[in-house]
C-alpha cells in the first residue's frame, strides 16, 4: 500500500512539472486600436451673381458679374458699372436661412437674355463624392422651361486661392461631378426665355411669361459617398495655383 502511494504522488509531480513546462512555451500580443469612419460633406462657400444694366451713354447692354462670400463680402467682380446706366434684370445667389441651403432669385428676367446665378461648392469631407444637380417646382411653367432646355444647370472646375483672393476656371465638367477633399466646383443655373410664340409650341403663349411673379423652384446637390470603379474619370484636373 505504500509503494502504490508513492507512486501516485510521483505522478502529480510529474504533470505538474509538464505543466509549467507548456506554460514556458506560450506568449500573446495585445492589441488595443481605434477606428474613426470619414465623411461625406460639401458646401456652398462662395455666392455669385448677375446685373444686366442698361447703359443709356451708348444705349448698350452691360453684364456686371460678382462673387461675395457667405458674409457678404464682394471677393470679385468684373469691371465698374457704368456711371449713367441702370439696373434691369438680374439673378443672385445667397446663404439661406438654414444650413446648406442656398437662395437663388431671378428678378426681372426678359427674353433674349440668358440669365445666370452662381454658386462655388467645396469638398469638405474625407470621402470622395459623386455630385448631381436636380430641380423640381411647382410651377407648370418653369417646369416646362425645364423640359424644354431653357432652364438648365452647368459646371466647372475652379480653383480659389484665399490670399489675396483669386479664382481660375480650369475645365468644364461633363456628366456627374466627382469631388475629392478641397476640390471647388462652380454651378451655374441658367434661364433663358423663349423670344416669340413659336418657340412654345401651343402650351403657352408670351403673355404667360410675361406674368411670372413669385414662381419658385427647388433644386438640390446631391453628394453621395464615390466608389471609384462605379464611375469612369477623375476627380478635379486643376493644377494647384500659386498663391
Amino acid at each position: 500500500m505504500k509503494k502504490i502511494g508513492l507512486l501516485s504522488l510521483a505522478l502529480v509531480l510529474a504533470l505538474g512539472a509538464l505543466g509549467v513546462g507548456y506554460a514556458a512555451w506560450t506568449d500573446q500580443i495585445t492589441v488595443e486600436g481605434t477606428v474613426n469612419t470619414g465623411s461625406v460633406d460639401i458646401n456652398a462657400v462662395y455666392f455669385s451673381g448677375t446685373d444686366v444694366y442698361k447703359d443709356l451713354d451708348t444705349d448698350g447692354t452691360v453684364y456686371y458679374f460678382w462673387i461675395k462670400d457667405a458674409d457678404g463680402n464682394l471677393m470679385w467682380s468684373t469691371d465698374n458699372i457704368p456711371t449713367n446706366a441702370f439696373l434691369v434684370a438680374s439673378a443672385a445667389s445667397a446663404p439661406g436661412d438654414a444650413d446648406d441651403t442656398v437662395d437663388m432669385t431671378f428678378t426681372n428676367l426678359f427674353p433674349s437674355e440668358a440669365i445666370t446665378a452662381d454658386v462655388i461648392i467645396h469638398c469638405d469631407g474625407s470621402v470622395p463624392v459623386i455630385v448631381t444637380a436636380d430641380v423640381e417646382s411647382n410651377s407648370e411653367i418653369l417646369n416646362w422651361l425645364w423640359d424644354n432646355g431653357y432652364v438648365h444647370w452647368s459646371a466647372a472646375w475652379v480653383n480659389v486661392v484665399p490670399e489675396p483672393w483669386y479664382y481660375a476656371y480650369c475645365a468644364e465638367i461633363v456628366g456627374p461631378i466627382q469631388m475629392h477633399y478641397c476640390d471647388y466646383a462652380k454651378l451655374w443655373l441658367t434661364i433663358d426665355l423663349p423670344q416669340a410664340d413659336e418657340l412654345v409650341g401651343t402650351d403657352y403663349d408670351q403673355e404667360d411669361f410675361m406674368n411670372l411673379e413669385g414662381e419658385s423652384f427647388t433644386g438640390h446637390f446631391n453628394a453621395i459617398q464615390w466608389n471609384e470603379s462605379d464611375v469612369p474619370g477623375t476627380g478635379n484636373p486643376c493644377p494647384p495655383l500659386a498663391s
